[in-house]
């Protein structure tokens, strides 16, 4: 069988997404996968689990194709010369992949669909959002319902494993030094799950003071380490990979580089606002300390299956985040390097 997978989006969304592809391409090494990503997540799909093929465009591009409707015309001839059976559209894809898999000649198209979709029938299988409310959990049965509609009678695992991410650490993580190290991320895709980056420098200084701590450099966040604190840019996912895998602890926003960190098993703490809590870390969570406001009736906010676009609180914007000050945080890294090690 031949599959076109439909998964243009940030780390985060891929990296939670990964497990599918990888356990469709373990239990059925004769199908024919091509998944459709983005140039920056390539790297995820490598390894001996990978897809045959990989596709890959900007998301803004794909999902603003409608508006050039030769590019739109293209990636519909592009897809369809793939010769797919099945296409599988991720629940966070927009209008253009919904009208790329229904005009593919798939007769099988399996996926979710987000409220704001506007191609009708795109999809000969919606897949509801699971009750635990998780992504992973939604890719997972995604792909679970893509195995049953081959005909497989194989029973589709219950839970979705960590991904496979070693081809991302051929020389395995990082060295430590003497001291503890913690790695910082302080960057985020979206405005709304982003902490001051000014906040996370000011933790940074004061875990500095005792642990080794290195400020991931990128994007925004490029130039922003305190004094005392190593700023390493790093040019690639293996890279980022290598410096997660190697420390003691991670510190970031909910944000791809959490995900990743949860899916390698490095213990950390994240600073979490809107996001739903689907979104908190999916593998190893007893090695997680996720900071949410306690008592803040609107938090959070986002759902998965809607994207959030503003924050809803008009008397005191983004009061999720605002909550935690640089001491707070620090003290849940420290009290997080205590905890005796998970297994």
């Amino acid at each position: 069988m031949r599959v076109v997978l439909f998964k243009l989006n940030a780390l985060g969304d891929n990296v939670v997404f990964l497990p599918a592809v990888q356990a469709l391409r373990s239990r059925h090494p004769d199908w024919h996968l091509t998944v459709l990503t983005t140039p920056a997540q390539a790297e995820l799909y490598q390894g001996p689990l990978a897809p045959q093929r990989l596709l890959t465009c900007d998301k803004r591009a794909f999902d603003k194709s409608h508006r050039r409707p030769w590019e739109l015309a293209a990636w519909i001839l592009r897809v369809r010369r793939e010769h797919p059976d099945a296409c599988l559209v991720a629940f966070d894809q927009g209008s253009a992949a919904h009208l790329v898999a229904k005009l593919s000649g798939a007769a099988v198209r399996i996926g979710g669909n987000l409220d704001c979709i506007r191609v009708r029938r795109s999809l000969t299988r919606e897949v509801p959002i699971p009750a635990d409310g998780r992504p992973v959990s939604w890719n997972w049965a995604m792909a679970g319902a893509l195995e049953a509609a081959s005909g497989d009678k194989g029973r589709w695992p219950a839970a979705p494993p960590a991904p496979d991410l070693r081809h991302l650490l051929p020389n395995g993580p990082r060295s430590r030094g003497k001291r503890r190290r913690v790695v910082v991320h302080a960057g985020a895709s979206k405005a709304l799950n982003q902490w001051p980056v000014g906040q996370f420098a000011k933790v940074s200084s004061l875990l500095a003071r005792d642990l080794e701590v290195v400020w991931i450099a990128h994007g925004g966040t490029r130039g922003c380490a305190p004094p005392g604190v190593h700023e390493e840019a790093v040019d690639s996912l293996a890279s980022l990979a290598g410096w997660i895998a190697g420390a003691d602890l991670f510190l970031g926003n909910n944000s791809g580089p959490m995900h990743l960190a949860s899916a390698l098993g490095t213990p950390g703490v994240a600073v979490t606002g809107p996001s739903a809590r689907g979104w908190d870390p999916f593998w190893h969570p007893e090695r997680w300390t996720v900071l949410r406001h306690p008592r803040l009736a609107c938090s959070p906010c986002e759902v998965p299956d809607k994207e959030l676009r503003a924050c809803a609180n008009l008397e005191h914007p983004m009061a999720c985040l605002n909550h935690w000050t640089p001491e707070a945080v620090e003290a849940a890294c420290r009290a997080r390097l205590e905890m005796p090690a998970a297994p």
